[in-house]
Formats: structure tokens, sequence, C-alpha cells
């Protein structure tokens, strides 16, 4: 498949990728957008401040893999990420919107943001868009796109 450039955008941010490059297939790229989308409408309907969800990694290539493997026994040297339909988001860190009008927002915990976030994500994998591992050591969530 074509591979889409992801970028910061209204739905996420892409952290500082020292083992992946921004790309994805077009139905993870929209997955993304999904995930994205609905973490802040949950926000939202929940009363809550909104925060952005923080992509950690993306595709990999061979050399990638090869020096992620050096550094973290998780690593796979068959890593899902390889062909661009899996990505990783925090569940430790998310970027807190600041108000257009310049009014100060309330701090939302980190554990309240990976509830409403978890609860997104189960939605999206029982409507079997997705399938979700739950990176412990690594703080993410790691999804990939069906």
């Amino acid at each position: 498949e074509k591979l889409t450039h992801i970028t910061d955008n209204e739905f996420y941010v892409v952290d500082s990728l020292t083992h992946s490059i921004p790309y994805l297939v077009p139905r993870a790229s929209a997955l993304l957008d999904t995930i994205g989308s609905n973490f802040l409408d949950s926000l939202a309907a929940k009363g809550l401040n909104p925060n952005q969800v923080i992509i950690t990694s993306v595709l990999r290539t061979e050399n990638d893999v090869k020096r992620l493997r050096r550094r973290n026994g998780n690593a796979s040297a068959n890593s899902a990420h390889c062909f661009g339909a899996t990505f990783d988001v925090s569940w430790k860190r998310f970027k807190k919107v600041e108000d257009k009008g310049g009014r100060p927002l309330q701090d939302v915990s980190a554990d309240t943001l990976k509830l409403v976030l978890s609860e997104v994500l189960r939605d999206l994998r029982q409507a079997e868009k997705c399938y979700i591992k739950y990176e412990l050591k690594q703080g993410c969530f790691h999804i990939t796109a069906r």
C-alpha cells in the first residue's frame, strides 16, 4: 500500500521519533485520526479539558529494528511496525490543548486520561477496527489497524 506521512494535527502529536519514521498505510492513518478525534470527543462529553494523544512509534525500517533491539528486549526482529499498519500511543503522557482565548485550563490527571483513552480503544477493538496490546514497560498501547 501507499504510505501516508503523519504529522502533528488537531487530534494528536508525533513524539520525537528515534527508532521509527512517521508513515502509515492509509487505513492505519485513518484509524489514528479516529482515535484522536474520539478521544477529544470523549473528554468533552465527560466535561474534561482537551488533551491530545502522543504517538511514540510508527513505521520501522530494518535498521531501526536492529538499533532498537540493542536497547529494548521487547523489540521483535519481526516487528509489526515494519508493515506500516502499527503505531504506539502513549498512555503515560498527553499534550494539553491550550485554550485559544488564553484562559488557563485545569489539568486532567494522567490516570484519568489513560482511562478515557482505554475506553476509546476498547470501543474500536470491539468494532473490529484494530488489535491492541497494552505495553507496561514501554508505557504505550501498541495498536494495529485491521
